[in-house]
């Protein structure tokens, strides 16, 4: 499995063994020669759990062909979901304009006491004119216009002739930000971020006022400070205001759809694990868009495919996903296709990935002690609960 040098631009692979739950081995990349040749070293690998990366299925292929691959189970629903997520991109315009009821969350949410940050949030213009920003809206909005012109740029690069790769190196991205970006019909909007507010408790409150017609912040924050609320009325303007920006005639706050990446995750859910309000955004999109509705049945089914062990419903499903004429799943389907005998290995047997991520993280750590400093073979030498080549080497005489 991959850890990163620098994200986007380096990387390294650490190799486990699953029986006894320790690294073995690290290798300064990920290259498909790299891996063949540390199997070829060491012949007897009998299974080889692995993510979906093609170079590390060409590598184990090579180094040791007699081994089983086995396609960790994690990472196919991480596929699935990316797949979808390219699908509510393309579909981007037409969902933007999706919107639910704001409903107040329940005392037992898990978004209780969470509420979308005012600043990130895209509001429309109002029928009275502009709304005045705040300073964090202000930032908020020059953020938004850099990442506007670093779209463009990336863009107009590409049109230019350069690859992905190039284009990556120049403006100090990943190739997947910068094949997004070049898939997107339009500028993809950051998802509204989320923060803690004071203002909670006294959301259901706020609401009745505001569809009773009392649209004045002034007012409204010393009616809650007779009823506890020690914050300021600045906060008070910051939380109305995306209820404002719907227009003077709204009795009732609507909400934005939020980030695409998150609703595709939520479409890989299954229903019943979802909360209401998530629940609610995926009834709204599927209603209005055919093709999100037949990728969520998809997903469903895929995901008890793998959950449940169903090897042998693999083939019918790959049949309906290719049929759908889905681009995005169908380009899924594909490569469940090239990497078929190790994906079919990963939904019958029980081997996974899931321990490596552990790995993972304490080699990050232990990057960080040395403050990224450190060179490949100290930060081998740590990592390894013992060094193979200094075992190796016969003792020296006192």
């Amino acid at each position: 499995m991959d850890w990163a040098w620098r994200k986007g631009q380096r990387y390294g692979t650490i190799l486990v063994d699953l029986e006894r739950h320790r690294p073995i081995d690290l290798l300064p990349d990920r290259e498909s020669e790299t891996l063949e040749k540390w199997l070829e070293a060491h012949p007897g690998v009998e299974i080889i759990s692995r993510d979906r990366a093609g170079a590390y299925a060409e590598g184990a292929r090579k180094g040791a062909p007699d081994a089983l691959q086995v396609a960790d189970r994690f990472h196919l629903l991480c596929n699935l979901t990316q797949a979808l997520q390219r699908l509510l991109e393309r579909l981007g315009a037409a969902l933007r304009r999706s919107q639910i009821p704001e409903a107040a969350p329940s005392a037992d949410s898990p978004s209780a006491g969470v509420t979308a940050d005012p600043s990130a949030m895209t509001t429309t213009t109002p029928a009275s004119g502009p709304a005045k920003l705040n300073r964090h809206q202000q930032q908020s909005q020059q953020r938004r216009e850099r990442r506007k012109a670093r779209f463009e740029a990336v863009r107009a690069a590409h049109q230019r002739g350069l690859t992905q790769r190039a284009i990556a190196k120049e403006f100090g991205l990943t190739r997947k930000t910068v094949r997004r970006f070049l898939q997107a019909t339009e500028f993809p909007e950051q998802a509204p971020r989320r923060r803690r507010t004071a203002l909670a408790p006294y959301r259901e409150y706020l609401e009745k006022r505001w569809a009773e017609g009392c649209h004045n912040a002034s007012l409204l924050w010393r009616e809650l400070q007779k009823q506890g609320y020690a914050g300021q009325l600045s906060r008070v303007k910051e939380f109305l205001q995306p209820w404002r920006s719907q227009g003077p005639n709204s009795t009732k706050p609507s909400r934005k759809l939020p980030g695409l990446r998150l609703v595709a995750f939520w479409l890989a859910k299954p229903a019943i694990e979802r909360q209401p309000p998530e629940q609610q955004w995926v009834q709204a999109i599927t209603k209005d868009q055919p093709q999100i509705a037949t990728a969520e049945n998809l997903a469903q089914e895929f995901r008890d495919i793998v959950k449940n062990r169903k090897a042998d419903d693999l083939e019918a499903w790959l049949k309906s996903a290719e049929t759908s004429r889905i681009p995005e799943l169908n380009g899924f389907a594909v490569g469940i296709r090239r990497d078929h005998t190790a994906v079919v290995a990963g939904i019958e047997k029980s081997w996974s990935n899931g321990q490596v991520e552990g790995q993972v993280h304490r080699l990050k750590l232990l990057k960080r002690q040395m403050y990224g400093r450190s060179g490949f073979l100290l930060l081998r030498r740590r990592v390894l609960p013992f060094d193979p080549a200094v075992e190796a080497r016969p003792s020296r005489s006192p």
